[in-house]
């Protein structure tokens, strides 16, 4: 491996730094297996929990009771499963409990949790530190390898005072806990390239949370997609990680009889109401009490659905199940007493834009096909209209029809550039939105580096495929402005045509609705400009559009710059003429670059703003 492909804070042993930091770590960490520094203080808790969808035309009134006088605990040291049918409130109560509950100014929720008896809010960023989230999605960067992964969540996680000798210890001492040391230095891989397997996947996943040494770790369906053997593997993992004095806690639907033993608690959900919560080793005692005993050679975990899918409400609340609150339950707080939370020194943002830009050129080279495919049907598409337009600039403008050749030529150019740039920026942005949503909000970094790594490499590949279009072109159409120029327009026009796609994309999880209304925003330019119908016919009530369309600005430079110095007698006549009829004028150069950067900054700084909306649950 070359200097070049070496990963994020590589060292020039790695073997030799993992033996001479290894004791140096046990001491900062601990010397148990994952060196969870610690473990859980206490049990979770949470009492009185209400979930409430109000009435928007009744004000006051309860449209819909999602949780209901939910209560429950999740225990120190063991793993606590959430079941339930579909519309149970499974989700719901993950949502709450984790902190990710969509902001909606008709959901009502009460209630209250306890960490070792100390209130917690799981809304608040501080306490986040406490907790481990891994999504039931796979939200990994595809061209990192696990080594890169766990080592990029350390260095924006830990303190800064962590060196990188003591990162790289703690980041092989984690893969050899969770089974990866042979999968290591393979790409994680995704839809462009074939990587590590689903249960491999999943175990990185854990492993990019345990990294940051939390005492909760959530996770939502953590064997979904994954077949039996994966699974099983997956839930010994998380009792290893329960076992070192952590809390475990997550959601899970139709599990194998195996996986479903290995459970130690069970919290059964049924109509956003707690039907049943115990140990799983009495769950049929429990269930044979309640007078549903379990049939032979049937998976428990299937008859516990069974049974409350089966059976009214109203029957199951006559027997032992749906048990009130129990009084020892609920917990009252010291007064005055504060959630232990660590005070970890966060790296600067400089630093999280250096390992966040390091990331996005590593994706690059490692997986140029979006840019080799972007090139190449840009430079294909130029050639096609070098030929259309072939040599039109070095011909007589005396006559009329040549400039409007000109102009036509400019103008498609300045549109495919429009069209072309924009289908990679959404599909690239929609690919990574999951990732920065699981990373941000558990505060990998903020959000100002992230959209400038992320520009970064926009720039990169915008250049690359606007400066082969520009060989192309600019020579077999003979244009006469600068060569620098023309690739600063079309330039421009890629960056303002790519910031309108991420603008779009943070409103929108799904890239075919960005894609939709990508051409809603986009296709109004094309007579709102001015290129195809003079302004002044335009109604006065839309003639405003004009201004906030980019095509107006690039077509118009690419006009001033063209015209600007044709022949004197008819043919700069004829220019005057374009260039008027167009709007053109000559002295507001300058201004047109200007509006260019202030629709650039401006769509760039709504989808921040947007972006960091959708994160903050």
């Amino acid at each position: 491996m070359n200097q070049d492909d070496m990963p994020i804070g590589d060292i020039e042993d790695p073997k030799s730094a993992v033996e001479s930091t290894e004791k140096t770590m046990d001491s900062r960490t601990s010397s148990t297996k994952f060196g969870s520094g610690g473990g859980a203080k206490g049990d979770l808790v949470w009492s009185g929990m209400n979930l409430k969808l109000m009435d928007k035309k009744n004000k006051g009134n309860v449209k819909l009771d999602i949780l209901k006088d939910v209560w429950g605990k999740a225990e120190v040291g063991k793993t606590t499963a959430i079941m339930g049918a579909s519309g149970a409130g499974k989700t719901s109560l993950f949502q709450v409990l984790t902190g990710r509950l969509p902001t909606q100014g008709d959901l009502v929720q009460e209630g209250e949790i306890f960490l070792g008896g100390v209130r917690v809010d799981p809304r608040d960023r501080e306490h986040r530190k406490l907790f481990g989230y891994v999504a039931q999605e796979d939200a990994l960067h595809e061209t990192s390898t696990p080594r890169e992964a766990l080592r990029f969540s350390a260095k924006l996680r830990l303190p800064r005072t962590t060196s990188d000798e003591e990162i790289e210890a703690l980041v092989t001492k984690k893969l050899r806990a969770l089974g990866l040391e042979d999968a290591a230095d393979t790409i994680i891989g995704g839809g462009f390239k074939k990587g590590i397997s689903g249960g491999q996947k999943k175990r990185v996943c854990i492993g990019v949370e345990l990294i940051a040494s939390p005492t909760i770790i959530f996770l939502d369906e953590p064997t979904s997609g994954l077949d039996s053997y994966a699974a099983a593997q997956v839930m010994q993992l998380l009792d290893d990680v329960a076992k070192e004095g952590n809390i475990v806690l997550f959601t899970i639907h139709q599990p194998s009889s195996k996986v479903f033993n290995s459970f130690d608690n069970l919290i059964l959900l049924n109509k956003g109401q707690v039907m049943h919560q115990g140990a799983v080793d009495n769950i049929g005692a429990d269930y044979k009490a309640a007078g549903f005993p379990m049939p032979e050679n049937y998976n428990p975990a299937d008859w516990v659905i069974d049974v409350s899918e089966m059976n009214d409400i109203d029957d199951l609340k006559k027997t032992t199940f749906f048990a009130s609150e129990p009084k020892d339950h609920k917990i009252i707080p010291v007064k005055g007493e504060k959630l232990e939370v660590p005070d970890s020194k966060h790296v600067s943002a400089f630093t999280e834009l250096k390992y966040l830009l390091s990331r996005e050129f590593r994706d690059i080279k490692r997986n140029p096909l979006m840019t080799v495919i972007n090139v190449t049907i840009t430079s294909i598409l130029a050639a096609i209209f070098g030929i259309m337009f072939w040599d039109v600039g070095r011909k007589d403008r005396a006559e009329f029809v040549v400039v409007q050749a000109i102009l036509g030529s400019l103008v498609n150019i300045m549109i495919s550039t429009l069209f072309g740039q924009s289908n990679s920026a959404i599909t690239i942005f929609a690919r990574d939105r999951p990732l920065f949503l699981r990373e941000y909000s558990t505060d990998h970094y903020t959000i100002v580096p992230y959209f400038l790594s992320k520009l970064g490499s926009e720039m990169f590949n915008a250049f690359a495929a606007v400066f082969a279009q520009a060989l192309v072109v600019y020579w077999m159409m003979g244009f006469t402005m600068g060569f620098g120029n023309f690739l600063a327009i079309t330039y421009a026009m890629s960056l303002v045509s790519t910031a309108v796609c991420v603008m779009l994309g943070a409103f929108f999880a799904n890239p075919e609705n960005a894609t939709a209304l990508f051409t809603l925003v986009v296709v109004p330019q094309l007579y709102f400009s001015g290129v195809f119908i003079s302004i002044d016919l335009l109604p006065d009530l839309v003639q405003w559009a004009q201004y906030v369309c980019s095509l107006t600005y690039t077509s118009r430079l690419a006009l001033a710059y063209e015209l600007q110095n044709c022949e004197p007698g008819l043919a700069a006549q004829n220019c005057e003429d374009t260039l008027a009829r167009n709007n053109v004028n000559i002295d507001d150069i300058w201004w047109y670059w200007l509006a260019l950067l202030g629709l650039f900054t401006a769509f760039r700084l709504v989808a921040m703003i947007v972006l960091r909306s959708k994160a903050n649950y």
